[in-house]
């Protein structure tokens, strides 16, 4: 008997929702070379689970030196409804977060965008999210320290 044909390949899974990302800047009392792809990867998880929202939904977008700033990108689908993660974003302080995410945070900014969630980290996108919040981070060292 002739051989019987593949089987065809599952559709493509549908394109995620439209949401709100969130742009965390979070400066660390580390070193960077101290903060490598595990610590990483630990604060990846500590956001996702603080937040309530799923893993793959947080991406670390650049670690830096100032201490350590940290970049990361977090989305929150529109269908679950944006305002608790950003109500818990806004009024987190610093001590809060060093406690549940297990990392010293000496300070922390937010900005708010529409975006869908990263299929993979943009690196474009990721260099200009970093230039962004490093420039909002220079200006609050410079406020506070006016």
């Amino acid at each position: 008997p002739p051989p019987r044909p593949l089987p065809s390949p599952p559709p493509p899974s549908p394109s995620p929702p439209p949401g709100t990302a969130f742009t965390l800047s979070l400066t660390i009392a580390s070193t960077v070379a101290d903060f490598g792809e595990e610590e990483q990867a630990n604060l990846t998880s500590a956001l996702a689970n603080f937040f309530g929202v799923v893993e793959s939904y947080v991406a670390i977008e650049s670690v830096t030196a100032a201490s350590v700033v940290v970049i990361a990108s977090i989305f929150e689908s529109s269908q679950a409804g944006d305002a608790g993660v950003a109500a818990l974003m806004e009024q987190t302080t610093a001590a809060e977060l060093s406690s549940a995410l297990g990392v010293p945070v000496e300070a922390k900014a937010v900005r708010k965008t529409n975006a869908t969630p990263p299929s993979a980290p943009p690196l474009a996108a990721a260099a200009a999210v970093a230039a962004a919040a490093a420039a909002a981070v220079a200006v609050a060292a410079a406020a506070a320290a006016a």
